[in-house]
């Protein structure tokens, strides 16, 4: 009798909790995780926690490593798959394999590619999608980094809009959904090209919840004009959690609490994402661990201002030989701490560069390499990054660089992404004065190496 009693206080304390888990939504975001596969197949015990739980990745999946680019970025894509993702938003980086690469890894993704602000003749992602769980509907909007439209050569056969405007286009087809949560997925960290994030949420009040990419920050969750605001870091490093609780009659929003979750000691990758990983592995590893050449010494990213280093020299020299151009400008980013050893593999080649920047050449008069050195010479000072010339003799005057032999015209190689991150460079880029070559920048260190450049 006392066991009959006590089952409708049990049945009781089940429509509870049923009750409250009906008011909650879960939602794990990762962003920046550039390649790193195995990294990624790590967070599998956290992300596989809620089975109901919305995954949402903002971005800079596909490049990042030699892993990811001998894959084309389809190892990211199925390890998105395997682990249920909903949303993707591509990020700047993403765009760097092409569009073929980038169109194939959206429709190979079993989830949603969003950007609100982007397109091509053939491929028009969603602006955003509407997600059911339980009886709540979340609205997730996406948007790629608000610089794109400087980071593309012309013909990139890309289109995108203002970001403010593609926003105001969409949110009243948003609002007229009747959401009950609005989720902004943006490739943009807090100080976002079109304003702070601060100023940026002002204008739209009606979203409440922002994950964020780009800038590798960690943010734990923070309020921004209104917004919860959380972003995940980068490498997969950390898993973002972010629970939505809503009132359990009216359905609306109570509140938003969020925390950064690491992965633990647990075997990794766990048996689906080991599946995924082996054949991929299994196809890499002999590219990755073939000897390209032996140098003399140890090849490492340079201190700031150190355009002396073998990595500058050799790469400068092999982007003009590559070019047989007069010659060539080369830049690399002042990390020292990043080395390899003697035997040149191509993974190790490709830690030094791990971008897939194409060569070009334009033609220059002596007063436009002059403007060119000047913006160097400022650029240098700040030390983000480290310039190199081959085929020019340059002297540094004071806060100047200049080169007192140069010609009267000359052509200079360099890689796309200098002619488009380059603002001396804008009219040449801009009137279609320069020409591709179709090779890398990591293609012509490589044949350099191979062929005995010291």
């Amino acid at each position: 009798m006392r066991f009959l009693r006590g089952i409708p206080a049990l049945l009781l304390l089940i429509g509870v909790c049923l009750a409250g888990s009906a008011g909650e939504v879960e939602i794990f975001c990762t962003t920046d995780i550039h390649g790193r596969a195995e990294a990624f197949a790590r967070l599998a015990p956290l992300l596989r926690k809620n089975p109901d739980a919305i995954r949402i990745d903002c971005g800079d999946t596909l490049q990042g490593t030699l892993l990811s680019r001998h894959s084309r970025g389809e190892i990211m894509t199925a390890l998105l798959n395997e682990l249920d993702y909903d949303v993707w938003v591509p990020g700047n980086h993403d765009f760097e394999f092409g569009p073929e690469a980038l169109v194939r890894a959206a429709r190979n993704f079993r989830g949603k590619t969003l950007g609100a602000e982007f397109s091509r003749p053939e491929f028009q992602p969603a602006a955003w999608i509407l997600i059911e769980r339980g009886r709540h509907r979340i609205a997730v909007i996406g948007m790629t980094d608000p610089k794109m439209p400087d980071r593309l050569m012309p013909d990139s056969g890309w289109t995108f809009r203002p970001n403010r405007d593609a926003l105001r286009g969409i949110m009243p087809e948003v609002l007229a959904a009747k959401p009950d949560l609005i989720v902004l997925a943006w490739h943009s960290g807090i100080y976002t090209p079109p304003g702070t994030m601060f100023r940026f949420l002002s204008e739209f009040p009606e979203i409440d919840l922002v994950l964020a990419g780009h800038s590798h920050e960690e943010k734990r969750g923070v309020r921004i004009s209104g917004a919860w605001f959380v972003q995940a870091g980068r490498y997969a490093g950390c898993v973002a959690r972010i629970r939505a609780v809503f009132d359990d009659e009216s359905g609306r929003l109570e509140r938003l609490t969020s925390e950064l979750l690491r992965p633990g000691d647990e075997p990794a990758p766990d048996a689906g994402t080991e599946r995924v990983l082996r054949p991929f592995l299994e196809r890499y590893k002999p590219y990755a661990e073939t000897v390209i050449a032996t140098t003399e010494t140890p090849l490492r990213l340079p201190e700031k201002r150190e355009n002396t280093a073998p990595i500058c020299r050799i790469g400068a020299e092999a982007v003009r030989r590559a070019a047989r151009s007069d010659a060539a400008l080369f830049s690399v980013s002042a990390l020292p701490q990043f080395g390899i050893p003697c035997a040149v593999t191509n993974e190790g080649l490709f830690t030094l560069l791990p971008y897939e920047n194409e060569l070009c050449t334009v033609e220059l008069t002596r007063e436009e390499l002059a403007e060119l050195l000047n913006w160097i010479g400022a650029a240098s000072r700040r030390g983000r990054s480290v310039f190199a010339f081959s085929g020019l003799k340059i002297e540094e005057d004071g806060k100047r660089w200049r080169a007192p032999d140069a010609p009267e015209t000359l052509t200079l190689a360099l890689t796309n992404y200098s002619l488009v991150s380059t603002p001396p460079l804008r009219e040449k880029l801009e009137s279609g004065a320069f020409r591709p070559l179709g090779i890398t920048e990591r293609e012509a260190v490589a044949a350099y190496l191979r062929a005995g450049g010291r």
